[in-house]
C-alpha cells in the first residue's frame, strides 16, 4: 500500500509523494554514477531498500563508487571475463559476466516483499528462484537491452530469457526497441513499465549554451571507450575519406574516454585538415568544458543498449549525429531539430549528416542547441525512478 508524504517541490511549495509500503531489494550488477540518484530516489518512495551488488566496480571502468544514501551489500560472486562477438556489428568487445551464487540466501535473510533484479541472466535467476519458493514476493525484472545488442546471443539464451520472464511479476525497459524486444519473448503489455535512463544531475551541465559558431562548428567530440564496439575506427576511416574528399573543411575531432584502441587511434593515419585529440578519462567538469568548446557530438557506435553521452550532451544544449545502432540515438535525436541519425555500416550516410550539419545557419545552430537541451528537460533521475516504483 501507499502512504502520504509531505515533501517540497522544486519551486518550494509542498507536494504529497506516495510511499510505497513495502521491503524492496534491487539486486545489479555495480552503481554507475549516473544511477546513485535514480536509486536514491526509488530509496525516498519505498519504506524499506536495500541494494545487492555482485561486485563494486569492474575492473575496466575508471571511478570511484559512491553508494551515499543507499544500503548497499557486496554479495559472493564469481566472475568471469568473456568476448561479445556481434556478428551484424563486425566487433568483438570484452565484458564481465557475474554469478553472484548466494541471492537465495541473502534474501532469505531480507525477507523482501518485492525484489528488482537487473537483466536476465544468472542475478535474475537466482532471484526468480527464491520468488518461486516464497510466492509472497513478487519479481519485478529490470532490463536495459535494444533489438541491436541482443542480435545473435543464440537461441538457447533466447529460451532462457523467455522462461525468466514468464516468472516476473512485472518488467522494466529503458527504451522502446527493449520494450518490442521483450514483446517478442512473450512479455504482456500490462506487465512493461518504462524505467529509463537519466542523467546525474549532479554533474549534468545546465549553464548557457551560447556558443561562438565560428569557433566551434568545426570542433567534433567523441564520447565513450575506445573500442570496437564504439566504432571509432570506423568514424576515423569515414571521416579522413571525407576531408580527403573535401580538402578546404578543416575539422578538429575530439576523444574524451579510453579504451584498448587508444594507440591505434593516436597513430591513425588523418589527412591534414582534419586534427585529433585524445583527452582520455575526463572529470564531468572537464567533459562540461569540451561540450561547451564543441559544435556536434559524434557518436559513432556500432550497438549499444542506450548510450547516456546522448542525454549529457543534448542536455548541454550539443546536437548529435549519432548512429542508429545507439538506441538512445533513435529515440532522442530527431533529424534537422537536435542533431542527425546515420548508419556507420552504410557508406555516405556520415558524410550526409556533416553536409546537413555544415549546411546550417549559425541561427539555425542557435535554436538546436535550445532544442537539443528541451528534448531531454523532463528526463530527471526523478523521472527514470517513477517506472521502477509503478513496476
Amino acid at each position: 500500500m501507499f502512504t502520504p508524504d509531505q515533501t517540497r517541490s522544486a519551486g518550494g511549495q509542498p507536494k504529497d509523494q506516495r510511499i510505497l509500503d513495502a521491503r524492496v531489494v534491487f539486486l545489479t550488477h555495480y552503481i554507475p554514477l549516473y544511477q546513485v540518484r535514480v536509486l536514491q530516489s526509488i530509496a525516498r518512495r519505498v519504506r524499506d531498500f536495500h541494494v545487492l551488488l555482485s561486485t563494486p566496480i569492474e575492473p575496466n571502468r575508471d571511478f570511484a563508487p559512491d553508494w551515499s544514501g543507499l544500503d548497499v551489500t557486496v554479495q559472493d560472486t564469481l566472475t568471469m571475463r568473456r568476448r561479445w562477438r556481434h556478428r551484424s556489428g563486425g566487433f568483438d568487445d570484452p565484458l564481465y559476466v557475474h554469478f553472484p551464487y548466494d541471492t537465495p540466501s541473502r534474501l532469505k535473510q531480507l525477507r523482501p516483499d518485492v525484489v528488482m533484479s537487473l537483466e536476465l541472466g544468472a542475478r535474475s535467476a537466482g532471484a526468480a528462484l527464491y520468488c518461486r519458493r516464497h510466492p509472497e514476493a513478487k519479481l519485478v525484472l529490470c532490463t536495459y537491452m535494444s533489438e541491436r545488442t541482443e542480435q545473435g546471443r543464440g537461441w538457447l539464451r533466447r529460451s532462457l530469457r523467455k522462461r525468466l520472464i514468464r516468472s516476473a511479476d512485472a518488467l522494466t525497459y529503458n527504451g522502446p526497441s527493449c520494450r518490442d524486444y521483450l514483446q517478442a519473448c512473450g512479455a504482456a503489455p500490462e506487465q512493461l513499465h518504462h524505467f529509463p535512463y537519466a542523467a546525474d544531475d549532479r554533474t549534468v551541465y545546465s549553464g548557457p549554451i551560447d556558443r561562438d559558431d565560428e569557433k566551434t562548428r568545426h570542433r567534433l567530440l567523441c564520447v565513450g571507450q575506445l573500442s570496437e564496439r564504439k566504432g571509432v575506427l570506423p568514424l576515423l576511416d569515414q571521416l579522413s575519406d571525407y576531408c580527403r574528399v573535401r580538402p578546404n573543411r578543416r575539422f578538429r575531432l575530439t576523444f574524451a574516454g579510453d579504451g584498448p584502441l587508444r594507440s591505434a587511434v593516436r597513430s591513425y593515419p588523418v589527412p591534414p585538415n582534419l586534427s585529433l585529440e585524445l583527452l582520455g578519462n575526463v572529470t564531468p567538469d572537464e567533459l562540461s568544458r569540451q561540450m561547451l568548446s564543441s559544435g556536434v557530438l559524434v557518436a559513432p557506435t556500432l550497438a549499444d543498449e542506450w548510450m547516456l553521452a546522448i542525454n549529457e550532451a543534448l542536455h548541454a544544449g550539443l546536437p548529435v549525429i549519432g548512429s542508429v545502432h545507439a538506441q538512445a540515438v533513435t529515440t532522442l535525436v530527431r533529424d534537422g531539430e537536435n542533431g542527425w541519425k546515420y548508419d556507420p555500416n552504410v557508406d555516405g550516410t556520415l558524410a550526409r549528416a556533416i553536409d546537413h550539419y555544415l549546411g546550417q545557419s549559425p541561427q539555425r545552430i542557435t535554436d538546436m542547441r535550445s532544442a537539443a537541451r528541451q528534448s531531454v528537460a523532463e528526463r530527471t533521475p526523478e523521472w527514470a525512478a517513477d517506472g521502477a516504483v509503478k513496476a
